[in-house]
């Protein structure tokens, strides 16, 4: 669940921090220069749910606060908070068989010389990108994983991959991430780029990799400029920008970056390893007592059996060995 809201709501040098779902922890971030955007799923940040015979109902309560104090005292203020209902309906049919974790891969924007354009991003099952992966978001570790970014529009526009990154969560600004693209150039080494697609799609590719530690989700964010498609000297004509040519070359027209965002993704080996530890610790529970009995029986009687080899083995070692014999002599009396 995403909201995206116009900086003019907030004051001239506030923070995007400063707005936050109804548990404080969860804030907003910076999504372009113009909007800031708050992301959160159904089942955090103080998200309550209802539902009636239709639907299933996700409320939650986007709050800015940043009191300010006057008359020179740091204890009162007059400011208000800024309040902003957010209601998300999910129809209980489709519920039923989708994922709680949202993937909002489709986005809409309107740019002044742009006009209205939509972006998505998706991922496919090859490199023909023309089948979408219609799956839970479970991947092998080091198979490829092929994204399309899709532009839409009522003008002669095209795009630009700008930049791409994975994150932990599904926040784009969050500290705990991995670099993909940067500059339209790849930047990590299984990634292959794919801008021969169409002037309205580009692609790429990258072996599927899981955050090390106690992070089981992965989220891709990409940077997209879009770019009048017969301007040849536009940042989306140069495409891959290297390091040699940062400096030496102005970065052309083009629009301000916009960020979209897919997933989550997740190792299908961990989540494999889970049920077969489920399945396990379900199965200790339902087993026999009986049976259990028994095979206890049979462990202690082999026990016992090697207990009593054992003594008389050592009993055999401690009995002196026969050597021969001698007549021992006999005495009569009366002689």
């Amino acid at each position: 669940m995403t909201l995206i809201l116009d900086r003019v709501l907030l004051e001239i040098g506030d923070d995007a921090r400063d707005v936050h779902f109804e548990d404080e922890s969860c804030v907003a971030y910076v999504h372009d220069s113009e909007h800031v955007a708050i992301t959160t799923t159904y089942d955090r940040c103080g998200t309550t749910q209802e539902q009636d015979d239709d639907y299933i109902i996700f409320t939650n309560v986007v709050t800015y606060y940043k009191p300010r104090p006057e008359n020179g005292t740091e204890l009162i203020t007059r400011e208000h908070y800024l309040h902003i209902p957010v209601t998300c309906y999910l129809e209980r049919t489709q519920a039923l068989e989708e994922s709680f974790l949202p993937k909002a891969n489709l986005y809409v924007f309107e740019e002044e010389g742009y006009g209205e354009f939509s972006l998505n991003l998706d991922r496919y099952t090859n490199s023909g990108f023309y089948q979408p992966a219609n799956d839970s978001g479970e991947v092998t570790l080091g198979a490829p994983l092929y994204f399309s970014v899709g532009l839409t529009s009522v003008t002669n526009l095209t795009l630009l991959i700008e930049s791409c990154w994975a994150t932990s969560s599904p926040s784009p600004r969050d500290d705990h991430r991995y670099d993909i693209i940067e500059y339209g150039c790849a930047v990590d080494s299984t990634t292959v780029i794919y801008n021969w697609l169409s002037p309205t799609s580009k692609g790429f590719s990258i072996a599927a990799f899981a955050f090390i530690g106690d992070f089981d989700k992965v989220y891709v964010h990409c940077s997209i400029l879009i770019c009048d498609k017969n301007d040849s000297s536009s940042r989306c004509a140069q495409g891959c920008l290297a390091r040699s040519r940062r400096s030496l070359q102005p970065s052309g027209s083009g629009s301000k970056p916009h960020t979209i965002t897919s997933g989550p993704l997740s190792d299908a080996s961990r989540s494999q390893r889970a049920m077969l530890l489920d399945s396990f610790e379900d199965g200790s529970e339902s087993h026999d007592p009986l049976m259990i009995v028994a095979v206890s029986a049979i462990c202690v009687l082999i026990a016992l059996t090697v207990i009593m080899a054992l003594m008389m083995v050592r009993m055999r070692r401690r009995r002196p060995e026969l050597i021969g014999y001698r007549r021992v002599g006999v005495t009569k009396e009366g002689y």
